[in-house]
């Protein structure tokens, strides 16, 4: 991809590292952005052979390039700053990578013995060196469960450590499918305090996991071993009924967090070096108490999925399905052995007749979304090919675009648009796709141009359609993702710019915006705000919000608690006011008070009483609005 971002590293690897965020992101024109006649080159992501990322990230970078990383701004601040003293925290992260590698050589070695005692040193390297909520790990923190935030933390740090050790099928078609099965469940639950990510992990036994904060893993083998769309979104549904349920919370109620986070980097370790063995022996701190709180959690995620999946119009019953494949394979196995998913799913086969009941009296009261039934082949298809040829994606499949006929008609409408004639722009765009239906360009044009005047669903469908034709474009990805936002999808918007992300270079504006919109997505920016008159002092009354404001008060003062996480964002948070008549006063910088509190004050002698709105900004998204009335003297 070459208008979109930098370009990778010429090794053909990504830095999983993310990028700087310029403060205002600069894009390219579409004829530039989506350049017709560029031949593909050996340096174009979808066309290039990856490795599994274990063998790259875990060096050490260099003096220079932790300078440059520290005197970044946007995404990458969006971690925990550095606590005194900063070489430990460094040694512990290189010691877990260490212990890494050397257990991926015991593992080749056949040492099966060895390799555990390695991986056990990784799971509490891995916990030591985890963070909540921005701040280094607590271990005395150990009063009750994790709550909501935590989960968040946990279950980001566990992604973004097994990403360092295994293969994502990453994909568009085949991730992209798998995300709107999980999503189309998800839109059937009520509120959820997560955004669910769905990933595709390059192995082929039969298996499912999820870890807290709404993070759901499928093997490759499951999506290939589906018979059908209801089978595979009856593995999704029960996974999502274990981060629903909160059931890592829930059974941390009784134990310990730090005994969690143990587990959860154990879980990578497993995964990561094919020894399943390890992860029993990691989560077996208390074997029978886990293994209870297991069998009821297992129950109860069954039941959540069949009434999750009947919501989304998928057959309840179609997981029992996947069970008997399960069963199956444990029949062929030596006695010793038993399919992955039957660690941490035990009962496989009581379960079974459980369902059966409480599928009987379901039926789906409407259909999945139009397709989805069809298109399981085609990306059982496109997987496996994947899988032949070693690879997490593959490039679009639309017919060679003809930009002899449509460039005159693209320079006519961009003329248009320019002029403010969007209508007409909109008809010359049209004709330029009817002639030439296999140029990107032109629906990417009409995705922007949609956009614009607010028309997000049909925003949305240019920009797929534009996919479909190149699905290499980290741009595309990008605006797809605004697109969602703005429709208020959050598990499609983090999807989307997910795959602008990865697909973006290292070190690109493109790559830091995207990683700014996934922290925007995941994580509250304001835990608390309020808006009042402001104390004697003239300061805001933190801890204080009316719904009315007495008269005669001179002052108001919005505050607001800001989240440890995007303290470092304090100059880029703004207040607007927005009085009866309509008139905006904004571009009003908030003040650090207390920390973590911020806030603004605003003069209203002789201002206009009635309804009065005010909103936080971070740069030009509005992060928190509330409305109140300012009482009248009279």
């Amino acid at each position: 991809m070459r208008a979109f971002g930098s370009q990778p590293r010429g090794d053909g690897s990504h830095d999983a590292r993310p990028g700087q965020a310029a403060d205002r992101l600069r894009l390219p024109s579409a004829d530039r952005v989506l350049s017709a006649d560029r031949a593909r080159g050996d340096h174009d992501r979808a066309h290039r052979e990856r490795e599994p990322r274990g063998s790259r990230p875990l060096r050490r970078r260099d003096a220079r390039d932790r300078q440059r990383g520290a005197r970044g701004s946007g995404p990458r601040s969006l971690r925990a700053p550095p606590h005194a003293p900063h070489p430990p925290r460094r040694d512990a992260r290189g010691s877990a990578a260490d212990l890494a590698l050397a257990a991926e050589r015991v593992r080749r070695r056949r040492h099966p013995g060895a390799a555990r005692v390695v991986i056990a040193a990784l799971a509490l390297a891995a916990a030591g060196c985890l963070q909540d909520d921005g701040r280094r790990f607590n271990p005395l923190r150990q009063l009750g469960p994790p709550d909501v935030q935590d989960e968040r933390d946990i279950g980001a740090q566990f992604d973004e450590e097994i990403r360092k050790h295994v293969v994502l099928i990453d994909d568009p078609v085949v991730a992209g499918f798998v995300n709107e099965i999980g999503q189309q469940v998800v839109a059937s639950l009520e509120l959820q305090p997560f955004v669910y990510r769905f990933r595709v992990v390059r192995d082929s036994s039969l298996n499912a996991f999820a870890v807290p904060g709404g993070y759901i893993y499928l093997h490759s083998g499951t999506v290939l071993a589906a018979g059908s769309v209801d089978e595979l979104a009856g593995v999704i549904g029960h996974e999502i009924g274990h981060v629903k349920g909160r059931h890592f919370a829930r059974m941390q109620a009784r134990t310990k967090i730090p005994d969690l986070l143990t587990n959860l980097a154990g879980m990578a370790a497993a995964v990561a070096t094919g020894e399943p063995g390890v992860l029993v022996a990691t989560q077996a701190a208390n074997v029978a108490m886990q293994l209870r709180f297991t069998r009821e959690f297992e129950t109860e995620a069954d039941q959540l999925a069949v009434v999750d999946t009947t919501r989304a119009g998928y057959e309840p019953a179609a997981i029992t399905r996947f069970f008997e494949r399960i069963l199956e394979q444990q029949r062929r196995l030596p006695a010793q052995q038993l399919p992955p998913y039957l660690y941490s799913h035990p009962d496989v086969e009581d379960r079974i007749g459980a369902v059966e009941i409480a599928a009987r009296e379901l039926r789906p009261s409407r259909p999945p979304v139009a397709g989805s039934r069809e298109a399981l082949a085609e990306v059982q298809a496109r997987l496996g090919l994947l899988l032949d040829r070693r690879r997490p994606s593959l490039p679009g499949g639309g017919p060679s675009g003809a930009p002899e006929l449509s460039a005159p008609l693209l320079d006519e409408a961009e003329r248009l648009a320019r002029a403010g004639q969007v209508d007409e722009a909109f008809l010359v765009l049209a004709r330029a796709e009817a002639v030439d239906p296999g140029e990107p360009r032109i629906p990417f044009r009409i995705g922007e141009l949609l956009e614009g005047v607010g028309r997000h669903r049909e925003a949305i469908d240019a920009y797929q359609r534009t996919l479909a034709l190149d699905s290499t474009r980290a741009l595309v990805f990008f605006r797809l993702g605004e697109a969602w936002s703005a429709l208020g999808n959050r598990g499609r918007a983090v999807f989307a710019f997910e795959q602008a992300r990865d697909r973006s270079g290292p070190n690109s504006p493109l790559r830091g915006r995207a990683e700014w919109e996934l922290a925007k997505q995941t994580y509250e920016i304001l835990l608390a705000t309020g808006v009042s008159e402001t104390a004697p002092d003239g300061a805001p009354m933190v801890g204080v919000s009316r719904e009315e404001i007495p008269a005669g008060s001179a002052r108001l003062g919005w505050w607001g608690k800001l989240s440890p996480r995007f303290d470092r964002f304090v100059e880029r948070l703004s207040v607007r006011w927005t009085d009866p008549d309509g008139e905006t006063r904004g571009g009003i910088s908030v003040e650090r008070l207390d920390r973590p509190y911020v806030g603004a004050a605003l003069d209203v002698r002789g201002a206009p009483s009635g309804l009065w709105t005010v909103e936080a900004l971070l740069d030009d998204d509005v992060i928190d609005r509330r409305s109140f009335r300012l009482q009248s003297t009279r």
